[in-house]
This record gives C-alpha cells, structure tokens and sequence, in this order.
C-alpha cells in the first residue's frame, strides 16, 4: 500500500490523535506501538520518528489537551469587557464544561497517569500546568485588585498558591472519580471538597464568600452519572 507523505506536524497531531482515541477506547495499557501506526497507516520507524516511546506519546497526548484549555482560558482573560469576577467564573464554568464533554477521553489519560511507573511523567505534566496556567491567574489577580474585588498584598505568589491548591484538588477529584468503591457518597464528597477548595481561595484572594464558583452543577455531576453501577 502507497504511504501517502504528510506535513510533520500533521502526521504528529494524527498520531497523537489516533492515540488519544486507542488510549479511550481499549485502554493505554492495552494499546500498543503496533495498534497506533496501524489504525493510522504508517510504519513504526515514523512513530519513532516523532515519540520515542508510548509513554511520550501520553505525555504528548495530555500536552495537546492542556494546550486547548489554556487557548480557552488566555481568550477569556482577554476579553477586556469582562471584571476580573467575570473572567474568573466564566473560565471555571467553559472549561469545567469542555471537560464534562471530554469526560471518557480523560478518564482514560488520567488512568494511565495514576500509574505508579507515570508518578515522574505526572510531576513534569503538572509543572508544566504550572508555567502555564499561573500567568492566566496573575492577570486576573491583577485586575481584581485594581477593581477592588480582591485583596492581595503578594500577588504573584497568589497566582502559585491559587494553582497549587486546585492541583492537589484536582488529584483528591481524580482518585475519587477513579476509585468511588471506597466513598459512600463520591459526588457529595467531591462537592465538599470542592466547596473546601472555593473557599480557601477566597479567602486567600480576600474575595467575596460564594463569588469565584469552579463549576456548575450540571457538567460536575457529568463526571458521576455512572457511580452507582460502579459501587
């Protein structure tokens, strides 16, 4: 069969792609080099060519989804019509949606990070959360201290510690959703943690109590719909 030549960063985004789909629908443990360049049509040496391994691939995988939400986030902070409030909530409220929307194709990444031998691949993912995200906070720290909404006296250092709380929520989220044999109630006790984080962020940023919500109701219970046939 005619190999038909392609763009690189065409092939690459085809493979990571074709990856993400494979890891979705049997599993990154069940997937293989093999099962990746077939679905796509080219030889190993190509896969080679862009990813030295399965596991840089994943890595490329969740790097291509954090790059999506963070092109979401960087055009609401944009968005000059909008308060600082505004871009806060309206943030938290698309991406928590395009998560929810997105609910099967993570649950399938996230999988594979909670490996014990993916714990370093995982660290490198969430520092590079980090270097990107943090920004995105600090221009919204900032602005809601110029308007009056937030009272910060170390805004930068803010910014991290608003990031380093929703990362370590982020993983008690995950393990719950992931393991809801060992919670009786998953979805109420990641809405209490939720509601824990929302608040210590708050008051971190000296805002208003209730003011800075991370998620509607509707896309949080997305990620719970199937629990009780899984407990």
């Amino acid at each position: 069969m005619t190999r038909v030549a392609k763009d690189p960063d065409v092939r690459r985004r085809e493979l990571i792609t074709c990856a993400q789909n494979l890891f979705y629908t049997k599993g990154y443990e069940s997937t293989s080099v093999k099962d990746i360049v077939n679905e796509v049509g080219v030889a190993k040496g190509t896969f080679y060519y862009y990813f030295d391994s399965k596991l840089a691939i994943l890595e490329a995988a969740v790097e291509e989804l954090t790059k999506q939400s963070l092109a979401i986030m960087v055009e609401i902070v944009d968005d000059e019509s909008l308060s600082a409030t505004e871009k806060w909530v309206l943030a938290a409220q698309v991406i928590s949606n395009w998560k929810a929307e997105r609910k099967e194709e993570l649950l399938a990444i996230m999988r594979a990070l909670q490996k014990e031998e993916n714990t370093i691949l995982l660290f490198k993912l969430q520092k590079k959360g980090a270097q990107l995200f943090v920004p995105e906070f600090a221009r919204i720290i900032a602005q809601g201290i110029e308007e009056g909404v937030f009272d910060v006296e170390f805004m930068e250092e803010s910014a991290e510690f608003t990031w380093a709380i929703q990362t370590a929520m982020s993983d008690t989220f995950i393990d719950i959703v992931l393991n809801p044999q060992y919670h009786d109630d998953p979805a109420a006790t990641s809405q209490r943690k939720v509601a824990a984080m929302q608040n210590s962020i708050e008051r971190l940023l000296g805002a208003t109590p209730g003011s800075l919500p991370f998620a509607d109701t509707q896309s949080f219970s997305a990620w719970f719909e199937d629990q009780k046939e899984m407990i």
